[in-house]
């Protein structure tokens, strides 16, 4: 036998292997975000749109922070304008970025807000969660970008990934779920 019948087996290993680790991570078991219906408002002069998200399988999120996972929730709210014969027209959107982590040496979650100089920390998840992302507000404008009679879609994206993993990638390799629900997508259809 020569020294390359060796080397074919255990590269196919490899590739299975890896493969393998790929579509069945450890931290596969997604965690599921629930999203409260977002709501409109004028806020002195502001178009606001304010909602909330709540982490289903809590457990599940504090194991993988406790294991060193660093996590950032990710929400993409965009008003478009409905159109019947023409593809809709962005009107406006913003984005909301937030990262979960823990902090070993004190024993506590940390969460870091747009706008915040200081992260939340609290030693409880559930807690946290609450202060942080019960309630979000996101600026999306002048409020006179809204024409009366006009039919308007409010469309809101939220993701929870590993902080700082490609665009994308993230998405199937880290909560690789057969299940709906790793991605949470809500529209808000309306007449001004």
């Amino acid at each position: 036998m020569e020294h390359t019948d060796f080397k074919w087996p255990w590269v196919r290993c490899a590739l299975l292997l890896g493969l393998a680790f790929i579509l069945f991570p450890a931290s596969g078991q997604a965690q599921t975000l629930s999203l409260m219906a977002p709501t409109i408002a004028n806020d002195n002069g502001v178009l606001t749109a304010n909602f909330g998200v709540t982490v289903v399988e809590k457990p599940i999120l504090k194991g993988e922070l406790e294991d060193g996972a660093d996590l950032e929730l990710k929400c993409v709210v965009k008003l478009f304008e409905v159109h019947d014969y023409w593809l809709d027209s962005t009107v406006s959107s913003a984005e909301f970025r937030s990262t979960l982590s823990f902090d070993r040496l004190n024993k506590e979650y940390v969460m870091t807000l747009p706008g915040r100089s200081l992260p939340l920390r609290d030693k409880n998840i559930e807690e946290l969660l609450r202060k942080g992302w019960s309630s979000i507000k996101t600026d999306l404008g002048p409020w006179s970008v809204l024409q009366k009679g006009e039919r308007y879609s409010l469309r809101l994206i939220t993701t929870m990934n590993e902080k700082d993993a490609p665009e994308g990638l993230s998405r199937f390799i880290y909560f690789w779920s057969w299940d709906a629900g790793v991605d949470n997508t809500f529209h808000l259809n309306f007449t001004f």
